[in-house]
């Protein structure tokens, strides 16, 4: 192209200086321009770098990186790619204000939108846009990113990037509501479009819509299709959540709530591995209303807490004002209006706020564009200005200079390539320097890691062995302790049985004097009182068949006799049977046992009033034998409940003694003197007793005494 340079007459004088100038101008613009040329193909190679970290795994440090560098870039197509890295960085990541921010910030630095590189810039950064918007809950504004998106790719012919947007934009369709739009439009990606990532998403999508109409036979067939896909590569993660989430919805609407609580837990713990937090809310909103509608109040409780405090730190507005109303309705349902209110005055706040934001961000984005055309207009005709001055003006000395220019400029462009050679050269040599400093660098690490840990080694072996000899002592100490405490159990128990013993024999000598002492008193009450009147009425037989008046005498003094026999017999009972009632003694036994062990007792009587009438020796024989009873079971049974059942029937007394005690096998026990006793006192009554036990099954004991031989 011929540049024509135009000087005005009346500076002709000044000729020489002016070529000079302008010879020096030309030389210094080729060599801006080399390295300008050179600092974009740096740059360049730069920002692959940055995108080759980024799409293998190492985000951190594309996102590392590419903060450093992003102010010390010149070329606009490096900013502007740099923006977009960080902006899907901040996207991966739900940091959706920031990568909102990087993407107009992106589409900012980048002035021309007509060559191909900067149309397929422009519609990803729509995609994006249309993605935080819809992932902050603001569906109007990610329908309207995904249609300047899709207009924008078909204008171009950028297929693979308009069923993109067509997908995204079905499904925001779902999301408004507009089921019909997003059917169709789905099935529009999965006839025409060839990637797979979108066949995937729209049968997950339309296996979501054909649930929401009931229509679960051909949802099902869907998500069927799309799980086959899912499961030839591992790394679809993500859909695999939307598939098993859709499958739990699936459960949830045919009412199998457990099936989709499973299947609701099982995807939000592929989410939370996978980093996938807005889907792990959207799931945990589920499981909550799940939860909520079950009446589970408590687990809804900690649920919708759980989302709402990730929802304030994702920035997530939706999750958020849902997770505000489903607290409002289990405070209400809990009776706690405060906290009721409280969460419905946030959740209104937060949905007055985004119709706010939405109607803001119409109205600056058409203002925006008036003042764009606006300037477009000026420019244009500035342009037109500039262009019609410079066709008027012509420099006639530029032609005569040009030959000359042209052989500066290839002598200029052999000096920089030698320039360019020299500094390669010396650029490898600093790199090669640098090289072998940081391998040096590094094996001192190693030295100084080396030692470190041979440190560390040492000092806890060091340290070990006193801990472990501490041990060792404790453990000794408390083994002897052990065996100290066993021995002084052990002896405690002996002393505790001989105490046991010595008052047992004790008591063995007071009953044996106490017998001593009655059957003294018994002797001379028979011999002073029974044994005179037999004398007597011995002498007076002999006299009878000389005095048979003397025979009424005789009767009386038999009389007599009979009477004193009697009032022994009774004086041999104890004065607590003599002088109380039978029932209220049982009782007062029983209440005793109670307060001197750890045993329960249940006793009844039927009927009172006639039992408390019965014989009173017949009243000492039955006391005597709930004694023997009783102290068996304290000896013996180890038992915690007796049940005692005493009564009076049709002239017969009935007396059953129960317990659950650890019992004995009768087969093969023989009778000891307590029982042999009781047995004796029954027979002498002509009664029967029966006795059933078995070893851990406690013992039953039947008595039956009639009354009446």
């Amino acid at each position: 192209m011929l540049i024509r340079f135009a000087i005005p007459t009346f500076v002709h004088v000044f000729k020489v200086p002016i070529l000079f100038y302008f010879s020096f101008v030309c030389y210094t613009s080729i060599g801006m321009a080399q390295t300008t040329t050179f600092i974009i193909e740096s740059e360049g190679e730069k920002v692959d770098q940055l995108f080759y970290y980024f799409n293998n795994g190492f985000e951190k440090k594309a996102y590392e990186e590419a903060h450093h560098v992003l102010g010390a870039f010149k070329s606009e197509k490096a900013i502007t790619n740099t923006n977009l890295l960080l902006a899907y960085y901040h996207s991966k990541y739900v940091a959706m204000d920031s990568s909102i921010y990087y993407t107009h910030q992106a589409l900012k630095s980048k002035k021309n939108i007509k060559d191909s590189l900067g149309v397929r810039l422009t519609i990803l950064s729509y995609q994006l846009l249309a993605l935080n918007n819809k992932n902050k809950g603001l569906y109007q504004e990610s329908k309207k990113w995904h249609i300047k998106g899709a207009e924008l790719s078909e204008k171009h012919k950028e297929t693979n990037l308009y069923y993109t947007h067509l997908h995204g934009l079905a499904s925001t369709y779902v999301t408004l509501g507009k089921t019909e739009e997003a059917l169709a439009l789905f099935d529009k990606c999965i006839e025409f479009s060839n990637d797979e990532e979108l066949i995937l998403g729209s049968y997950i999508n339309l296996g979501s819509i054909y649930s929401s109409l009931s229509n679960y036979e051909k949802a099902n067939a869907y998500l069927q299709k799309a799980k086959d896909i899912c499961e030839k590569d591992t790394h679809r993660k993500q859909a695999l959540v939307n598939v098993i989430i859709n499958i739990g919805d699936n459960y949830l609407s045919q009412g199998e709530t457990d099936k989709a609580l499973t299947a609701f837990y099982e995807a939000k713990e592929i989410s939370r591995d996978n980093r996938s937090y807005n889907l792990e809310l959207i799931i945990l909103g589920k499981i909550g209303t799940i939860l909520f509608n079950e009446k589970r109040d408590s687990e809804a409780l900690l649920i919708f807490s759980n989302t709402l405090i990730k929802s304030l730190n994702l920035g997530n507005l939706d999750i958020e004002m849902n997770s505000y109303l489903m607290l409002e309705k289990l405070s209400l349902r809990k009776g706690d209006h405060r906290s009721a209110y409280s969460y419905g005055k946030h959740y209104y706040e937060i949905k007055d706020s985004i119709e706010n934001s939405q109607t803001e961000k119409e109205i600056n984005s058409l203002e925006v564009k008036f003042k764009t055309l606006e300037k477009e207009k000026t420019i244009k005709l500035l342009q037109i200005e500039n262009l019609n001055k410079s066709l008027h003006i012509k420099n006639k000395d530029a032609d005569i200079e040009k030959y000359k220019l042209q052989e500066a400029i290839i002598a200029k462009q052999n000096e920089n390539q030698v320039l360019q050679l020299q500094n390669g050269v010396e650029k490898r040599k600093n790199e090669i320097a640098l090289l072998k400093e940081k391998e040096t660098l590094k094996a001192l690490e190693l030295d100084r890691e080396k030692t470190i840990k041979y440190i560390v080694l040492v000092a806890f072996f060091i340290l070990l062995v006193p801990i472990a000899g501490l041990l060792i002592i404790y453990y000794q100490k408390l083994q002897a302790q052990g065996l100290l405490n066993l021995k002084e159990k052990e002896i405690n128990e002996q002393q505790v049985i001989s105490l046991k013993k010595d008052q047992e024999i004790k008591l063995i000598k007071a009953a044996v004097r106490g017998q001593d002492q009655e059957r003294k008193k018994i002797a001379q009450e028979m011999h002073d009182s029974v044994g005179g009147n037999l004398a007597a009425i011995k002498l007076q037989f002999s006299q009878l068949s000389n005095h048979p008046d003397k025979l009424k005498l005789i009767y009386s003094q038999l009389d007599d006799t009979y009477e004193q026999v009697r009032n022994i017999s009774h004086n041999l009972l104890p004065k607590k049977i003599r002088e109380n009632d039978f029932v209220f003694l049982i009782k007062e036994y029983i209440h005793t046992v109670e307060d001197a062990s750890e045993i329960q007792c249940n006793i009844s009587f039927y009927d009172e009033e006639k039992i408390n009438s019965l014989n009173k020796i017949l009243q000492n024989e039955l006391f005597s034998i709930f004694q023997e009873l009783t102290t068996n079971t304290l000896k013996y049974a180890k038992a915690k409940t007796i049940d005692i059942q005493l009564d009076l029937l049709n002239e017969c007394l009935f007396f059953v003694y129960e317990d659950d005690g650890i019992g004995f096998d009768v087969s093969k026990t023989t009778l000891g003197i307590g029982l042999t006793n009781i047995k004796n006192r029954i027979e002498n009554y002509n009664g029967k007793l029966h006795i059933d036990s078995k070893a851990n099954r406690g013992t039953n004991i039947h008595i039956e005494i009639p009354l009446k031989a």
